[in-house]
C-alpha cells in the first residue's frame, strides 16, 4: 500500500496533463450473440417492433446519441449508456461536450434482440502522461477487479475501464460461484483484452462492504476507484471494505488525487471536492471575417469566434481565408488567462485584366477555360500563371502573367491573323465546300490556311469542280459555272394548215413556231401546241443528254368539234335563262302590283271599280307571266344537260397523237 501510495504522489506532482483533443476515438463495435439482455429487458418502437440494444462503455461525461431512424429510449448505466435502437438501424451518431460529432456505423443492420457493444473513448479526456487505458471485455457481469492490495471493485456490466501506469500489472478477478481469474500484462500501451470467468469454486474471499460518497464541483466529474472508472460525481456507491486511490477527471479542470479507507459495514462521505480549472479563455475577430480558426491543425469555427474556453497549454493558432495569406501564432494559456486575438488578414490576391484586339478570345489559365476578352478577375490568387488565348482563324498567342498581392495585371495581345478569304460566284447553283453545303448562288468565308474542293451543283447541270489553295492574308474569287446537259426537241403539227402553231413547253412560250427543232436541259416536259381554230394539243416527253426527239401533233379544228357543240349549247343555255329569268321578272313585279292595288282598293271610294279592274287585269298578266317563264325554265335546264353531256364526252375523248392517244383533256371556256 505504501509503493501504491508513494507512486500516486509521484504522479499527482510531477507528472504533466495531456491537452483535450475532443474526438471521439471507437475502440470496438461488435454483436455480442450470447447477451440477452435486449430480450431480458425489451423495448418496443412505436411500430411496436422489438428493439435492438447497443451498450456503449465510455468513460465521457454528458454523451448524447442520435440515429437515422430514431432511437427508441437512452438509459444511463455506470459504466455508459444502454441504447435502444430500432431494427435495421445503420448509424450511431455520437455527441458530447467539446467534442466532434462521429456517425458510427453499426456492425450489421440492427436487428429485434441482438445486442452490439460499442467502446468508445475520448483522446479529450484528461490523462496523467505515464497512464495507460486498459480496458477488459469480460463474459460476466458484476464482476470484482482488483490490483495488487487495493480492494476490489466490481464491475455492474461486462466491460471495464482503468488507467494504469506503465509496466507490469497484475489483476484479479473474482465473482462468486466462479474460478478466479488471475492476468498479468506488461502495460505500455492501450489494449482491449478479453477475460472469460468460468463456472467453478472462488478461492478469494471479501470483505463486508460499506458506502462511499463522492461530490465535486463542477460536477460530473470522472470517478476513478482503484484505476477503474465507476461512474461520475456526484457518486455513491456500495464498494467492499479496504483502501481507496481515488483519482477525478472533468476536462479543463486539474486531477483530483486522494487515498481513503473503507471500513466494513461504514459510510465514506467526502467532503464536497473543488477541483482546480486548468482552463483560461479565447476569442478570435478577423478583418475580414468568415474567416476559418485552427487550433493546433483542429478547425475550431469561423470568426468572429465567442469568448469561450480553452485548455492551459501551448497552443498553435492558424487562421484561414481563401486569397488570403494564412496568419500564424503560437500562445501559451495559464489557468485564468483571457486572451483575444484581432487578425488583420493580409491579401494574397490582385486583379487581372486581359485584353486582346480582336476581342472574344478564349482565355485559359493554366489549362482551365476561364472565360473570353475582355477577361477580367478582381481577386485572382497570387501568382505566376501560364495564359493562352484561342480564337478561330487566329493563332494561339501566349503569355506568362505574375499578379501581385493589392496589385493589377493588365495584358493586351493582339492576335495574329491566321485566315485567308475565299468569295465563290454560282449563279443559281448550290455551293459546296469539301461536301459542305455553303450557300446559293454566291459563298464567302475567312478560312484557315489550306486545299479546299469547291463544287457547284444545278439541276440538269454537270457539277463544276475546281480544288483551291487559300492563304494567309490572300483573297480568291472564284467563278463556278455548272454545264448544262441538253437534249433536242423536233415539234411538227400537221395538216399542213396547221404550221406556225405556237409552242408550249412546261407553260413556257418559246420563241419558235411549228415546224421547229430546238435544244432543252434534260428532263422531263409537257409540250403544248395551240393555233387558232384549232384545238391545243399536248404531248409529254423525256428528254435524255445528246438525244433529239420528235413530237408529231395532229391538230382538231374547232368548227364541228364536242367543243364547239358544246358552247353552242352553253350560248343556248344563256339565252334560254335570261329569257325565263324576264317572264319570271315580270309575273314577280305583276304580283306584286296587284298586291299594291289591293291595298289601295280597300281604302278606295270615288275609282274603287277603275282600281279593281287594273288589279284582276295586273293578277292575269301575273299568271301568263309565270306560265311562259315555266317552259323557258325547261328549255334552259334542257341547253344545260345538253352542255355538260358534250362537254362530258369531250375530256373523255381520245385525241390521236403520235405513238398513243391523250386522255383526260380538261378545257374551260
Amino acid at each position: 500500500m505504501r509503493t501504491s501510495f508513494l507512486a500516486l504522489i509521484f504522479t499527482a506532482v510531477f507528472l504533466i496533463p495531456s491537452l483535450l483533443a475532443q474526438e471521439f476515438q471507437v475502440r470496438d463495435f461488435s454483436a455480442v450473440t450470447n447477451d440477452l439482455a435486449a430480450r431480458r429487458y425489451e423495448k418496443r418502437t412505436v411500430n411496436d417492433e422489438p428493439c435492438a440494444l447497443v451498450k456503449v462503455v465510455t468513460n465521457i461525461p454528458g454523451m448524447q446519441f442520435d440515429s437515422n431512424i430514431g432511437i427508441t429510449e437512452i438509459e444511463r448505466r455506470e459504466d455508459g449508456y444502454w441504447i435502444w435502437v430500432a431494427p435495421r438501424e445503420r448509424r450511431l451518431r455520437l455527441m458530447a461536450p467539446e467534442h466532434m460529432p462521429l456517425d458510427v456505423p453499426l456492425p450489421q443492420p440492427a436487428q429485434s434482440h441482438m445486442v452490439y457493444e460499442l467502446l468508445v473513448v475520448s483522446t479529450g479526456t484528461l490523462e496523467r502522461a505515464d497512464l495507460v487505458r486498459i480496458t477488459f471485455r469480460l463474459n460476466e457481469g458484476n464482476v470484482y477487479i482488483q490490483s495488487g492490495s487495493n480492494a476490489p471493485v466490481m464491475v455492474s456490466g461486462t466491460s471495464a475501464v482503468l488507467n494504469v501506469a506503465r509496466g507490469e500489472r497484475t489483476f484479479r478477478f473474482i465473482k462468486q460461484g466462479f474460478d478466479d481469474v488471475t492476468h498479468t500484462i506488461d502495460v505500455q500501451e492501450e489494449e482491449l483484452i478479453d477475460i472469460n470467468l468460468q463456472p467453478g469454486q472462488t478461492t478469494t474471499r471479501l470483505a463486508l462492504s460499506g458506502h462511499i460518497i463522492i461530490t465535486s464541483t463542477p460536477g460530473g466529474a470522472e470517478v476513478y476507484l482503484n484505476e477503474q472508472r465507476v461512474g461520475t460525481t456526484p457518486y455513491q456507491g456500495r464498494h467492499i471494505a479496504g483502501n481507496y486511490n481515488l483519482v477525478l477527471q472533468t476536462p479543463l479542470h486539474h486531477e483530483h488525487i486522494t487515498q481513503f479507507e473503507l471500513n466494513e459495514g461504514a459510510m465514506v462521505d467526502l467532503p464536497l471536492i473543488n477541483l482546480r480549472p486548468r482552463f483560461g479563455y479565447w476569442q478570435v475577430n478577423s478583418q475580414p471575417s468568415g474567416a476559418e480558426v485552427y487550433l493546433g491543425g483542429r478547425l475550431m469555427g469561423t470568426t468572429p469566434m465567442a469568448r469561450t474556453e480553452i485548455a492551459s497549454g501551448n497552443h498553435d493558432l492558424s487562421v484561414r481565408m481563401p486569397l488570403y495569406h494564412e496568419f500564424r501564432e503560437s500562445f501559451n494559456i495559464k489557468d485564468g488567462d483571457n486572451r483575444s486575438f484581432k487578425v488583420d488578414l493580409k491579401p494574397a490576391f490582385g486583379e487581372l485584366l486581359i485584353t486582346s484586339d480582336p476581342s472574344g478570345a478564349k482565355v485559359i489559365i493554366d489549362g482551365s477555360e476561364a472565360g473570353v476578352t475582355p477577361y477580367s478577375n478582381p481577386r485572382i490568387s497570387s501568382g505566376s500563371y501560364n495564359v493562352v488565348l484561342q480564337k478561330d482563324l487566329y493563332s494561339d498567342a501566349r503569355e506568362q502573367v505574375t499578379v501581385s498581392d493589392g496589385s493589377r495585371t493588365e495584358r493586351f495581345v493582339p492576335l495574329s491573323r491566321n485566315f485567308g478569304t475565299l468569295n465563290v460566284s454560282a449563279p443559281g447553283s448550290e455551293i459546296y465546300l469539301d461536301d459542305r453545303w455553303g450557300g446559293s448562288g454566291s459563298y464567302s468565308a475567312n478560312l484557315t490556311p489550306g486545299q479546299y474542293r469547291l463544287r457547284a451543283s444545278r439541276d440538269f447541270h454537270h457539277d463544276d469542280e475546281r480544288q483551291v489553295f487559300v492563304l494567309v492574308g490572300q483573297t480568291e474569287q472564284i467563278n463556278l459555272s455548272p454545264i448544262p446537259r441538253y437534249g433536242a426537241l423536233s415539234v411538227v403539227t400537221r395538216p399542213f394548215d396547221a404550221r406556225g402553231s405556237e409552242i408550249y413547253v412546261n407553260g413556257q412560250r418559246r420563241t419558235e413556231t411549228t415546224p421547229a427543232s430546238f435544244h432543252v436541259l434534260i428532263g422531263s416536259y409537257n409540250v403544248t401546241v395551240r393555233k387558232e381554230g384549232y384545238l391545243d394539243a399536248v404531248q409529254r416527253i423525256d428528254v435524255a443528254e445528246g438525244i433529239e426527239r420528235e413530237l408529231i401533233f395532229d391538230m382538231q379544228t374547232f368548227e364541228g368539234s364536242l367543243l364547239h357543240q358544246a358552247r353552242r349549247y352553253r350560248s343556248s343555255k344563256i339565252l334560254w335563262g335570261l329569257t325565263t329569268a324576264v317572264a319570271a321578272g315580270a309575273g314577280a313585279w305583276f304580283q306584286y302590283s296587284s298586291v299594291s292595288l289591293a291595298d289601295d282598293y280597300k281604302t278606295a271610294t270615288t275609282d274603287a271599280t277603275t282600281i279593281y279592274d287594273t288589279m284582276e287585269q295586273h293578277q292575269l298578266y301575273s299568271y301568263i307571266a309565270f306560265g311562259v317563264a315555266v317552259p323557258l325554265a325547261i328549255v334552259t335546264m334542257v341547253k344545260s344537260s345538253q352542255q355538260r353531256n358534250t362537254m362530258r364526252q369531250y375530256r373523255l375523248s381520245a385525241m390521236p397523237v403520235r405513238d398513243g392517244a391523250v386522255f383526260g383533256l380538261s378545257c374551260q371556256f
